[in-house]
């Protein structure tokens, strides 16, 4: 079968496009590692020799879900369902800095790196 040169030249280009493409998404995506691996993390279990905070008050979450975020109009780092119990550490208006407590499955989990 015989390729006309329309045809090659027009093969070459979306390999060239490919190859663009694909060399972009990987800077992406080391881009986005770096930034993962450079954020802080405090190791279970220890609170770096900080005090434990007192509650100031307990509430529940009347919404069906709700997001829990690491810092007011933060990153979501999680869903509250309603119902769910919180203990207040601090009031800031419209934002409550609450701790949770309960249980999850081990097998969903994974160590954390040290």
């Amino acid at each position: 079968m015989k390729i006309n040169k329309w045809e090659e030249q027009r093969s070459s280009e979306a390999s060239k496009s490919t190859l663009l493409l694909a060399g972009i998404m990987g800077v992406i995506l080391v881009v986005l590692l770096l930034i993962y691996v450079s954020i802080p993390r405090v190791p279970s279990g220890q609170n770096q020799g900080m005090p434990e905070v007192e509650a100031i008050a307990t509430r529940s979450v009347k919404a069906v879900r709700e997001n829990l975020r690491l810092s007011p109009n933060g990153t979501k780092i999680g869903e509250l369902i309603q119902g769910a119990e919180l203990e207040v550490l601090e009031d800031r208006g419209a934002w409550l800095h609450v701790r949770v407590e309960g249980w999850i499955w081990k097998e969903s989990t994974s160590p954390s790196p040290a």
